[in-house]
């Protein structure tokens, strides 16, 4: 029996969020579909990894602005490979398979909004462009998140109903054994007995990385046994380590930039901090909570429906750096109440955020598509 061939289209392959999550669900769905990833503009760091597992990823090199060659080589692909259903994540692979279709029209086609950008503005032609055009072209819509649901409302001029919000799941690692937490805390100079505040992430300005520094430089006025981790980079790296210098923090804020053991890392915190503007449903956060490491997140986007403030972690406004220093502060001085979040985290975790739900929703929705029923 022949698999049914999927196809994930993604920006790039290059560390991110929604990168991360087609990487895996490839990895996933290798078994069930022959799956293969098409990059629009570059193949970008993971590529290499999924080819060596076999799982083909081809990249298109899109030019500037609106580049309707890589529309007419989409369409092109997908008529060669016989492709069958296209997962487009995000909004601009979206647009360029929507309009693949009208050439080769055969595949089903779904849309995977991961998140949004911060600040948006309406675009009136957009709004309209999607509503006669694009809209019609797609099967399937799909949000991480009811803040990204109603964003794609909003924004992009999509039918409320025709939305269905999937969470984002993440498998949890095995916990390290206090020597190898002790030991990796060590190499970044960090002693047993200093509080760890920290993220993981991509250094973009949408995660408000200043927010988190100043609650840190802010914290450490009352407590000096506070300590930061921030594990990542991108556009903003430089930015961040150059406000590090200025608060006074390159001693005690860390900064190694990507690591592979990213995931690990996070278990080396005793407080981990999402301070972003916007986020969809953050993988990072969920693996956090995942681990048993206490959270504390702005109230913005999909964070609050992860986090439930006062019972699971820490909610605080958005760039708020009074509010996050007395959630540190706080953290710090009531470690009971601390573990009380992250054991509820725990719990809530297991319900509604595991990758094995977050795949069991899109193996539904795959069989959906594939026996021609839609939103």
């Amino acid at each position: 029996m022949v698999n049914p061939k999927l196809l994930h289209i993604v920006n790039s392959l290059n560390p991110g969020g929604a990168e991360r999550l087609a990487v895996q669900m490839s990895q996933a769905f290798a078994g069930e579909f022959d799956v293969s990833v098409v990059c629009l503009d570059e193949p970008g760091l993971w590529a290499a990894g999924l080819r060596r597992q076999g799982i083909p990823v081809y990249c298109l090199y899109r030019q500037s602005g609106l580049d309707i060659s890589v529309a007419l080589k989409l369409a092109q692909y997908c008529l060669r490979h016989r492709v069958d259903i296209i997962h487009a994540h995000q909004c601009t692979p979206w647009i360029y398979a929507a309009l693949s279709r009208l050439v080769y029209g055969s595949p089903r086609l779904l849309l995977e909004e991961h998140g949004r950008f911060f600040p948006e503005v309406t675009n009136r032609k957009r709004v309209f462009f999607n509503k006669t055009v694009i809209r019609h072209l797609t099967h399937r819509f799909i949000a991480v998140s009811e803040d990204v649901r109603n964003r794609l409302v909003e924004y992009e001029g999509l039918p409320f109903d025709q939305i269905e919000v999937v969470y984002n799941g993440v498998v949890p690692d095995p916990l390290l054994d206090s020597t190898e937490r002790d030991s990796l805390r060590q190499s970044f100079g960090i002693g047993a007995d200093d509080f760890v505040v920290g993220t993981v992430g991509r250094f973009d300005p949408i995660k408000n990385l200043p927010m988190l520094l100043k609650g840190i430089a802010g914290a450490r006025e009352k407590n000096v046994s506070i300590r930061g981790l921030l594990v990542g980079n991108g556009p903003a790296f430089e930015q961040v380590g150059k406000l590090r210098d200025y608060l006074g923090l390159s001693e005690v804020v860390a900064m190694p930039g990507h690591r592979d053991d990213a995931h690990q890392l996070i278990q080396c915190m005793d407080l981990f901090v999402l301070s972003s503007f916007s986020e969809g449903t953050s993988m990072a956060l969920l693996e956090a909570i995942a681990a048993g490491v206490p959270v504390a997140v702005t109230g913005v986007g999909g964070n609050p429906e992860v986090v439930m403030g006062g019972q699971t972690g820490w909610v605080v406004g958005s760039d708020s750096v009074a509010d996050l220093k007395k959630a540190i502060l706080e953290a710090v001085s009531h470690p009971q109440k601390a573990r009380q979040f992250a054991e509820s985290g725990r719990l809530r975790f297991d319900e509604r955020f595991t990758r094995e739900k977050m795949l069991q929703g899109y193996r539904r929705i795959y069989a959906e598509m594939l026996n021609g029923a839609v939103n």
